[in-house]
């Protein structure tokens, strides 16, 4: 009776959970986490930040590197978002912790590059918002994967920039001299105009004003086609313009190919005055317009290699690990 009475309580118990599932399977708020995503990023998109967010978050933590890096960006900087750097930190540190090995070549790399140029940033700061408190050495970490393993030219510029200060580094030039040429070569214009004026004024490195102004005026032109030319880079090169002579002119004329410029005249006509937009201060990549989120038409979700972990792979400081918005 007893064996009797136990199978008929497990049969019912079981005919009991199937509408139960059913119930849990019809309660799913969305078809996929691609879908989620498609939503949000529309409704984001038609300035309906409340209908948005749920569906991206949903998206973001079933792995939709789309998503995580639409509500980072928007956190960051916000845009359609409010502002919360916390929250940002939270999303690009998702990003990193799930992709730090992803293969450079993949077409998603580079928006793992921007997440740790975004986190290194964050460190660099502090994020008085999550008590996060500065840890210029532990940036030089993550700006350096990101510098090495995926040549991202942010975070080549930014590792060289510590080490030209000695933040969190031992200061050493030369190393700084090496980042800020890579970061150069991929035409980035802040990268450019640090390494030329640092050659024009001969500071700590032998004085090569040619080959500065080159990097300079290259930098002008790279920093005015990108739309947002930073005053810094026009006044230095307004500055070291109406300081070089003829021949001088002439010789950085000649450099400008070698730097991936054109040599024409034009390059080499004195500056006339204009207005110039001062540098917007965002987080993820205040050198360049931040490039489209990856997925518009169709997702993308990054292939998971084994996570190695901010707090494990980098030694993130113990109290950082964890955090959330």
């Amino acid at each position: 009776m007893r064996t009797c009475n136990g199978k008929a309580g497990a049969l019912a118990a079981l005919m009991f959970l199937v509408p139960l599932a059913a119930i849990a399977e019809e309660q799913q708020p969305y078809p996929s986490a691609t879908e989620a995503y498609r939503q949000g990023s529309s409704a984001l998109k038609a300035g309906r930040p409340n209908a948005a967010l749920p569906a991206l978050e949903y998206a973001a933590h079933r792995g939709v590197l789309g998503a995580q890096l639409k509500l980072a960006r928007g956190y960051a900087a916000g845009n359609n978002l409010p502002q919360d750097d916390a929250k940002a930190f939270f999303y690009f540190q998702q990003i990193a912790n799930q992709h730090a090995d992803i293969v450079p070549s993949s077409p998603v790399a580079k928006y793992v590059g921007e997440a740790f140029v975004a986190l290194g940033q964050y460190y660099v700061d502090g994020v008085p918002a999550m008590s996060l408190a500065p840890a210029p050495g532990y940036a030089a970490k993550l700006f350096r994967h990101a510098a090495s393993y995926f040549g991202n030219a942010e975070a080549q510029y930014r590792l060289a920039q510590l080490y030209l200060s000695g933040s969190g580094v031992e200061k050493n030039v030369g190393l700084a001299v090496n980042w800020l040429a890579a970061a150069a070569k991929k035409q980035h214009a802040a990268a450019q105009a640090t390494l030329g004026g640092l050659l024009w004024r001969g500071e700590e490195v032998r004085q090569r004003r040619a080959r500065g102004l080159a990097l300079i005026t290259l930098a002008h032109e790279n920093a005015q086609a990108g739309g947002r030319e930073p005053q810094w880079i026009a006044d230095l090169y307004q500055e070291c313009f109406a300081a070089s002579d003829n021949a001088t002119r002439k010789e950085a004329e000649v450099l400008l190919p070698e730097f991936g410029g054109a040599r024409t005249e034009a390059a080499m006509t004195p500056p006339k005055a204009r207005a110039v937009e001062a540098m917007p201060t965002m987080r993820a990549d205040p050198a360049a317009p931040a490039a489209a989120a990856p997925g518009e038409s169709q997702p993308l979700t990054a292939p998971h290699p084994a996570p190695i972990g901010l707090s494990v792979g980098f030694g993130a400081p113990a109290e950082s690990s964890g955090l959330k918005p």
